[in-house]
């Protein structure tokens, strides 16, 4: 046995902070610690030394939040003082708020625990959620937080759209629904009021392509609703990201049925995002027999991908290394493209760090791609060299000019005559055509239409807990009493029954 690094953690028994171990054993990785009272524990974090030890080499950048909510009471005590406290050491990047405890489900894996028969009296109020979206504007950095509106099964409250107007009102501009999929499914028109309302994509449930995936995971045969789910998704032009929970035994090998699915739905599911079982909350398996790590679903997918390279992917560079992983891709007609250069992947960027996707749902932005892979687009589309995206398409004139600009300029040169879009000319003086406008047109089309992420995170339970992970945790929960906590700590240690 080798010790790679030494880390805080808990005794999943007593919840005792004490220290533990990455070690190596037999060429794995395991997360090992020891409780004077309840003795040794171990828990698999890598199948190849190789892989974690090249991975954890991944450059991270963190921002610390810039107020504490809390005050630490010591390393030594971590993580029994979150949240946040002053030895947090990454903003979060996307805010979970619990909005109801009740579910129109009960799967055999749920991390929240909940239930079809819950109360709704501790459920926040309309304006609870107002006092909670003013303290998130507080709190909030450079943009403002993405937030995720999770439960339970958020869609089980009726003002669920007013909800999540209130947010937009009050300037939140990327709004995630955690969702089973159920209503969306079977009430005509739901999809389309939560649309309507400001929601940015569907977070949807999604454990396969078979019912006995879902027996397995969620007790009933599900795989028409989630595809009903997501036809009303695709006629509302609600984006949809799939969410497989993985466990070993159940659908680690359905993970190349899951992707083709997603290219099938590529105009409405906009990205998957795997999630590893993790041992908190409801699960039947109380040995964690299943235990399926990162790495595993990184080579599942390598290995049932036709076109997906496990060097296609890394993590966050504003997290942990060990929480997740990412990658950007493009379909074609002949198959897919990797859209994150060697380049990007040496240096650490991720589509959060570049505001080009959100970490959880995957939506892109095509200017920014097309200034990235500049190269690609030329060639692919012929278009010309002067052609440069970086304006929106709203000017009338087609070289991006606004109206004050074409009284005495355009495209940033002398007017001599009308603007070009005053007359009948193709031609602008920027030497764009209408022709080459066209063929950028359709390129954005194509290009919002065929990109997708494939994502996926590592959630911890008290088996693994790693403060040194929860410190860079960029997913945190808004609890009851207002505190951000780490999501991995609130489910393992601060979730209420």
């Amino acid at each position: 046995m080798k010790r790679l690094s030494e880390v805080q953690s808990i005794c999943p028994e007593c919840e005792k902070p004490i220290k533990a171990y990455y070690t190596e054993r037999d060429g794995k990785v395991f997360f090992e610690k020891k409780c004077e009272e309840h003795g040794e524990f171990r828990a698999l974090i890598s199948a190849s030394a190789e892989d974690y030890l090249t991975w954890v080499k991944n450059p991270v950048i963190n921002i610390p939040p810039k107020k504490a909510i809390t005050k630490g009471s010591g390393q030594d005590e971590c993580p029994l003082h979150c949240g946040t406290c002053e030895n947090h050491l990454q903003t979060a990047c996307c805010v979970l708020i619990d909005i109801t405890k009740r579910c129109n489900q009960h799967c055999p894996f749920c991390f929240a625990r909940a239930e079809m028969d819950a109360a709704d009296s501790g459920e926040p109020t309309l304006k609870d959620m107002e006092a909670k979206f003013d303290l998130l504007t507080e709190l909030g950095e450079e943009r403002p937080f993405n937030i995720q509106l999770s439960g339970g099964e958020p869609t089980v409250r009726d003002d669920l759209p007013q909800i999540i107007r209130l947010a937009k009102d009050k300037g939140f501009t990327y709004i995630q629904i955690n969702s089973n999929g159920r209503r969306i499914a079977q009430e005509h028109g739901y999809a389309k009021a939560l649309k309507d309302a400001g929601a940015s994509v569907i977070f949807m449930q999604f454990d396969g392509t078979t019912d006995e995936i879902y027996m397995q995971m969620r007790g009933e045969p599900l795989f028409a609703e989630k595809k009903k789910a997501i036809d009303n998704c695709r006629k509302a032009g609600l984006p949809v990201t799939l969410v497989p929970t993985v466990a070993r035994n159940v659908n680690l090998d359905n993970i190349g049925s899951m992707m083709e699915f997603l290219l099938e739905n590529i105009a409405v599911v906009k990205g998957i995002h795997f999630q590893p079982v993790s041992f908190f909350g409801r699960h039947p398996d109380p040995e964690h027999e299943n235990r399926v790590t990162m790495f595993d679903v990184l080579h599942e997918i390598e290995n049932q991908c036709q076109g997906f390279k496990y060097e296609d992917f890394s993590p966050i560079a504003t997290g942990h290394t060990l929480c997740c992983f990412y990658s950007t891709y493009l379909k074609e007609k002949d198959g897919i493209k990797c859209m994150v250069s060697k380049a990007e992947r040496e240096a650490g960027i991720s589509c959060c760090d570049t505001q080009q996707a959100s970490c959880c749902c995957g939506e892109t932005d095509p200017l920014e791609i097309i200034k990235k892979d500049r190269d690609f687009v030329l060639n692919k589309w012929d278009l010309p060299e002067e052609s440069e995206p970086e304006h929106e398409a709203e000017s009338c004139c087609s070289c991006g000019a606004s109206e004050t600009e074409q009284e005495g300029n355009c495209c940033g040169q002398p007017q001599t005559e009308t603007c070009c879009c005053e007359t009948a000319e193709d031609s602008c003086c920027c030497g764009q055509d209408s022709e080459e406008i066209m063929d950028l047109d359709q390129f954005l089309t194509y290009y919002k239409q065929n990109t997708f992420t494939v994502t996926g995170m590592a959630f911890q339970d008290s088996s693994n807990l790693d403060a040194e992970r929860l410190k860079r945790c960029r997913v945190q929960v808004l609890s009851e009493d207002n505190r951000l906590i780490p999501f991995c700590g609130y489910n393992s240690i601060y979730r209420k029954e």
